[in-house]
């Protein structure tokens, strides 16, 4: 399964207090809140802590950025927070997302490594190797894609860190996308799912096939050409009705013949209401 492991969202006009309420709302497990420093032109910062200690969210505003809110969270909280954020701040802009995907196998390691370097060859990627791998106890990781890059890919081993190797998974390995869509992909990406995630360029759509199987869509995450608001009509009928219109292709026998008896039902409508 795939699942949101961090997210940056950004906020104009909504009320402080609104966002970190809904950060305790949407988490059972709760929060312990600590005052921090402003950091990226914010003024004010407040980190929420989960039960291991860890800072796992965090809400700036003010300073330079105006009535700019930016709200941040990683790890398991995302899959709870993401939701809850969509849910009351449809109009966010995505600054980062990144999608997971988690196999814990023997063997896993090298099955992903050998899809990445593949993948890192097939696109002429930058990569960069952390840890130790001639002594790989503490874990080791292959990113592809530089660090400034819009998109990039991260493939570790998750059992093997400090805080995980007491579960006694030391198999469990972690491949990752991470996006920081740019202008109006932002926008894009405030409704993606973490699947979808996966189609911001050619060579993660590749992974997807390698490793998850799945042919995707492109979601291109650096700037993208606004749609017309007759491309946005025409993009919520198909989403709207297109089992209709794909029952209406079976029936008809090709897509040509579908444009034209839709040509023709108009006409029989328009015909009516003179």
């Amino acid at each position: 399964m795939v699942e949101f492991d961090a997210y940056t969202a950004t906020m104009r006009g909504v009320d402080v207090g609104d966002v970190i309420s809904l950060l305790f709302e949407s988490r059972k497990a709760g929060w312990d809140m600590r005052q921090g420093r402003g950091h990226h032109g914010f003024e004010s910062r407040v980190g929420l802590r989960d039960e291991t200690g860890s800072e796992a969210a965090a809400v700036a505003w003010g300073g330079e950025h105006g009535d700019l809110v930016m709200v941040e969270v990683k790890g398991l909280p995302s899959r709870e927070v993401v939701p809850a954020i969509r849910k009351r701040y449809p109009e966010h802009a995505v600054t980062r997302v990144d999608s997971a995907y988690d196999l814990d196998k023997p063997g896993a390691w090298e099955d992903l490594l050998r899809e990445v370097v593949d993948v890192k060859d097939q696109f002429r990627l930058w990569g960069e190797k952390r840890g130790d791998w001639d002594r790989p106890e503490d874990g080791r990781t292959m990113y592809l894609g530089a660090p400034t890059s819009v998109v990039r890919t991260r493939l570790y081993e998750k059992g093997k860190q400090k805080e995980y190797r007491g579960l006694g998974h030391p198999d469990w390995v972690r491949l990752e996308v991470q996006i920081r869509p740019k202008k109006e992909a932002r926008e894009v990406y405030n409704g993606l799912e973490p699947l979808e995630v996966w189609g911001a360029s050619p060579f993660t759509r590749e992974l997807a096939a390698r490793v998850l199987k799945r042919e995707l869509n492109p979601f291109p995450a650096g700037t993208v050409r606004r749609r017309t608001s007759d491309e946005a009509a025409l993009r919520h009928m198909c989403y709207q009705y297109a089992p209709h219109l794909l029952r209406l292709a079976a029936d008809v026998g090709s897509w040509d013949c579908v444009g034209l008896t839709l040509r023709d039902m108009i006409a029989r409508v328009r015909r009516s209401e003179e």
